[in-house]
């Protein structure tokens, strides 16, 4: 049986050991697997991450959410973040910790481009989606962290899979997740209550064709600016509030 709250951000600390010890587990066993089955990993995650962000589109079909809203929020949002270069200060920002780390450390220890390209796609695979959002604001709430230790286990197989592929480097998205989710955290404890009906399944509706894109590029099938699409997270709840106030 999970365990309703163990502390504040309980669950978001869970997630972070999860994903350290399924990358550390992946690197280890990846070493001794043939490139050809370390590669083929990655497409079939991609194909599984497509699968779950397609059961959270079902939320756009609640009566309480305008649909073309939600549509609208993802367009706009890509448009922003295309107009802001997300996906460039994104990688920038990878190469930059890459470079840091490298910095007067001897050969044969430094980090890739390959350890940065797993960083990133870690880093999105773990924040982008719906219930690492809801978990995070239903454990600020002291509703309980079940939402979040269900994501643990799955972002420990994930970690898993992708260090076999990528290495160690994507242990590094379980400090992104541990700032992100706990940011998340704390604003659910300071607005003291759930977010209404519509704006949550908009948010789930958004956070799944999000993520169908990512598994799209994971599987190699196209490469979509995922981190561009990233404002739609907060265009399309706000979106259905001003709906909410005009009709």
């Amino acid at each position: 049986m999970i365990p309703a709250q163990l502390f504040l951000g309980a669950g978001t600390v869970i997630n972070a050991l999860c994903i350290v010890v399924g990358a550390a587990v992946g690197t280890l066993f990846g070493e001794h697997l043939p490139s050809r089955v370390r590669d083929a990993v990655t497409p079939v995650l991609g194909l599984v991450v497509v699968t779950i962000g397609g059961l959270s589109i079902p939320s756009l079909l609640d009566a309480s959410v305008p649909r073309a809203v939600g549509q609208a929020g993802v367009v706009i949002g890509t448009m922003l973040g295309a107009w802001w270069r997300l996906e460039q200060r994104i990688e920038q920002l990878g190469e930059w910790a890459r470079s840091t780390f490298n910095r007067g450390r001897p050969a044969g220890t430094t980090l890739t481009s390959r350890s940065v390209e797993g960083f990133v796609t870690a880093t999105l695979v773990f924040c982008i989606g719906p219930m690492g959002i809801l978990g995070s604001l239903q454990d600020g709430l002291g509703q309980g962290n079940d939402q979040l230790i269900v994501k643990a286990i799955l972002d420990g197989f994930t970690a898993l899979a992708l260090s076999a592929s990528f290495g160690f480097a994507v242990a590094g998205g379980a400090a992104v997740v541990l700032v992100y989710q706990g940011l998340l955290t704390v604003l659910g404890w300071w607005l003291g209550g759930l977010l209404p009906p519509a704006e949550l399944n908009v948010l789930d509706a958004t956070g799944g064709i999000i993520l169908m894109a990512l598994g799209l590029r994971l599987a190699g099938i196209a490469r979509l600016a995922v981190a561009e699409m990233v404002p739609a997270l907060v265009l399309a709840p706000v979106g259905v509030v001003i709906v909410g106030l005009v009709t």
